[in-house]
């Protein structure tokens, strides 16, 4: 679980003890790039001990450099949201949207690590659109260090109450600007992928995971209490289902260019021909899909002597819950070989039935996350295996979509998800008044 980086760290602490801070956060940030998603950690390590320790001793630095010639300023209450950059597609960008909408007080920081806002400034309106309720901030300082000082000014004259990370796995800048702030009450939110992380091992800073699975694992090799913030969906209704005559149906599944294979065993096309050959209707992709790719597909399907006309690609969509009540489809594959565990919870909360991928991979590692997942019988390995649950499910269709509605009721409604943030913030808020809760609507049968 633990990456330790010696050689780096060494060099790092030479660049501190010589006051090239900026040069030491660059060496952190590297040495989290160069490795979170490399053959030797790429399952099971999760967290930068020496590279923590590094943080510290930064953010002292940084806000002892901001505190000059500085006023006190009063603790004004509310809650810092720390974020690197935000997408218009993906489950990580839809997290910062719920907890902004529901936080008392908040304020979004981008630490725009990349420089991706300072190129294209024009980036950042659709961000402004989504969070209409919070102040929407980026730091605009060029270089590393100036941006860990700015931030630290901008806690200061902020004073938070509270402060929550959803940092990229290499961002310095969100930990060294804000660590050593003494009287926030600081709260990691882990990312729910397998990838190792930054900040996982700070001193004071609570830890927070999506899923059951991480949070066991988190909790006993950091020794220390950790909490669980479910991935809510807001809901958006529930399908109701013409019960199936016979094995003739349809399936669909979503997710970017990062959740599916061009290759190997478990390949989307691999995918689409399982499907296909096993279900007799169609086989719906959400999301974007390179022309040179869906024409890897259809070749590969017609090969098989398959209508490459059943594997439809919808593209992006506005909202993947309310195409999946429109749509003729009576279940739902999961990514893979990377899962999506927010785009399950919505197809559940739908009232879909999610086949999912479990991977080969040793079961201790935090790639077996199963929890988020209604009917474990509808998990599988190999393409035999997806055959099999997928000629099975007809008989099976009324008790698996009880089974996918009653898993998001219990743990991943708005009700659950406003407890779990109470007890992160240790407090309970309000409830907001929203359009995006509202309960569930059984929609009409499909012809």
């Amino acid at each position: 679980m633990f990456i330790e980086l010696p050689d780096i760290q060494r060099f790092i602490a030479e660049l501190m003890a010589q006051g090239r801070h900026n040069d030491a956060v660059a060496n952190v940030v590297v040495g989290v790039h160069n490795t979170h998603r490399s053959p030797p950690y790429e399952h099971g390590y999760m967290h930068y001990p020496g590279l923590d320790r590094s943080i510290e001793q930064l953010a002292q630095a940084a806000w002892h450099e901001a505190s000059r010639g500085a006023e006190p300023a009063p603790a004004r209450g509310g809650t810092l949201v720390v974020a690197t950059e935000l997408y218009t597609v993906g489950g990580h960008s839809r997290v910062v949207a719920d907890l902004l909408r529901e936080l008392p007080q908040p304020t979004l920081v981008l630490t725009d690590l990349f420089g991706n806002y300072r190129k294209s400034a024009d980036h950042l309106n659709w961000v402004h659109e989504q969070n209409p309720n919070a102040a929407v901030l980026v730091l605009l300082q060029v270089t590393l260090w100036g941006k860990c000082v700015e931030l630290a000014r901008l806690v200061q004259r902020l004073a938070p109450r509270h402060i929550v990370y959803l940092q990229h796995h290499q961002d310095a800048i969100a930990f060294i600007g804000t660590h050593a702030c003494p009287t926030a009450r600081k709260t990691l939110v882990h990312h729910c992928d397998h990838n190792a992380s930054l900040g996982g091992t700070l001193a004071d800073v609570a830890h927070v995971d999506f899923t059951e699975e991480l949070a066991r694992e988190c909790s006993h090799v950091l020794q220390r209490p950790t909490r669980i913030l479910p991935l809510y969906v807001a809901d958006q209704g529930l399908k109701a289902f013409a019960a199936l005559q016979d094995p003739r149906y349809s399936v669909v599944t979503s997710g970017t260019h990062i959740k599916f294979a061009r290759s190997g065993p478990v390949a989307l096309q691999a995918l689409a021909q399982t499907v296909l050959s096993s279900v007799g209707g169609r086989f719906f992709h959400i999301g974007p899909l390179d022309a040179e790719w869906l024409a890897e597909i259809q070749r590969h399907l017609a090969a098989q002597g398959l209508d490459p006309a059943r594997f439809v690609p919808l593209g992006s969509v506005p909202s993947l819950w309310q195409t999946l009540l429109q749509l003729d489809a009576q279940l739902y594959l999961g990514s893979a070989p990377a899962g999506g565990g927010r785009a399950a919870i919505e197809a559940q909360g739908c009232g879909y039935p999610v086949v999912f991928y479990r991977s080969d991979v040793q079961a201790s590692t935090t790639l077996r996350v199963d929890s988020v997942y209604a009917s474990k019988c509808l998990g599988w390995s190999t393409l035999e295996e997806l055959r099999e649950v997928l000629l099975q499910f007809p008989a099976q269709q009324r008790a698996l979509c009880a089974e996918a509605r009653a898993l998001y009721d219990g743990h991943y409604s708005h009700a659950s998800f406003m407890a779990a943030l109470g007890a992160m913030l240790g407090e309970t808020p309000a409830p907001a008044a929203s359009p995006h809760h509202r309960p569930a609507q059984p929609q009409p049968a499909e012809a």
